[in-house]
C-alpha cells in the first residue's frame, strides 16, 4: 500500500481550508494551521512570528499548502496586509525551506491580475501583472518570492490565482451577475488542489484556478495542460435565480457585470 503524503495546510479553518480538510482527509494524511487553539486535533497552533516554531510543525510534510493571510481584496489600506500577508509568507517559505519540504502551494488570488478585469480584459498567467488592490499586489508578491525560492533552493512551487469562493456555497449566494464567471465549486477547488498537490515535475508555474463557467474570461489552458485539471461544475447552471436577484458587483466603484454578459 502507498504511503499517503503528508500535507500542512496553513490558515485551515478559513473558506477554502475548512474544505479541503473535510474533503482531502481519505486521500492524505492531513495537518491545519491556525492562530488560536482549535478542537480539531489535526489542527495545530502557529505563531508564524516565531520562525523555529514554524519549522517544527512544517518539519516531516511532503507538501505545504498555504492559506494562512487576510482575504478581504477590498480594504484599502495597506498596513492590514502587512503581518499576514508579507511577513507571514516569507516566515512559511523559510520554514518550508529549512523544513526541507518539497513543494510549495500557494494560495495567490485572480485580484493579482483583477485590473484586467476592471479594465474589461480577459487574463491568464500570461498577463503582466495588474492588481486591483493591495491584497492583489501582496499576491504578486508572494508569486514573485515563490519564483525565487524555486530558482534559488530548488522548491517546488505552484501559485494558484483563485476564483470566487466560499465554503459550500453555490452561485445565488453571491451578489450581482461577476460570480458567474468567476465561480469555484467545492468539488472543482478540491480538485485544483489535489492535482497541485500531486502532479510531478513542476518547478514553478501560476495558474488561474477557476470553474468551467460558460461565462469565464479567465484562460485555464495552462492549469489544464500543466496540472491536469479538468473543472466539471458551470455557474451557468445558477444563472437564472443569480440574474433575477439583481444586484451589482463593484469594486473601487467599477461595476464588473462580467465580461461576457449578455443582455
Amino acid at each position: 500500500m502507498t504511503e499517503r503524503k503528508k500535507v500542512l495546510i496553513t490558515g485551515s479553518t478559513g473558506e477554502i481550508g475548512r474544505t479541503l480538510l473535510e474533503d482531502l482527509g481519505d486521500r492524505y494524511e492531513l495537518t491545519g494551521t491556525s492562530r488560536s487553539e482549535r478542537d480539531d486535533p489535526r489542527i495545530v497552533k502557529v505563531d508564524f512570528s516565531d520562525l523555529n516554531h514554524a519549522v517544527e510543525v512544517f518539519q516531516g510534510n511532503d507538501v505545504v499548502v498555504h492559506l494562512h493571510g487576510k482575504a478581504n481584496h477590498d480594504t484599502p489600506e495597506f498596513e492590514p496586509y502587512l503581518q499576514s500577508n508579507i511577513i507571514d509568507l516569507y516566515t512559511a517559505f523559510e520554514a518550508t525551506r529549512l523544513a526541507d519540504v518539497k513543494r510549495f502551494v500557494f494560495a495567490s488570488s485572480n485580484h493579482a491580475g483583477g485590473w484586467w478585469e476592471l479594465a474589461g480584459k480577459a487574463a491568464g498567467p500570461w498577463s503582466d501583472f495588474r492588481p486591483d488592490g493591495f491584497y492583489g499586489a501582496a499576491k504578486i508578491y508572494g508569486e514573485a518570492l515563490g519564483y525565487f525560492y524555486s530558482d534559488r533552493y530548488g522548491m517546488e512551487v505552484i501559485c494558484l490565482r483563485i476564483g470566487s469562493y466560499k465554503y459550500r456555497a453555490k452561485p445565488t449566494v453571491w451578489e450581482g451577475r461577476r460570480i458567474l464567471s468567476t465561480w469555484l465549486s467545492d468539488r472543482d477547488l478540491s480538485q485544483l488542489m489535489r492535482r497541485s498537490i500531486d502532479v510531478p515535475g513542476i518547478q514553478f508555474g501560476i495558474y488561474y484556478g477557476v470553474s468551467n463557467n460558460s461565462r469565464s474570461y479567465w484562460d485555464v489552458t495552462s492549469t489544464v495542460a500543466d496540472l491536469g485539471y479538468i473543472p466539471k461544475d458551470n455557474a451557468e447552471d445558477y444563472a437564472a435565480e443569480v440574474i433575477a436577484k439583481g444586484g451589482t458587483s463593484s469594486l473601487w466603484g467599477v461595476e464588473i457585470p462580467g465580461i461576457l454578459e449578455e443582455d
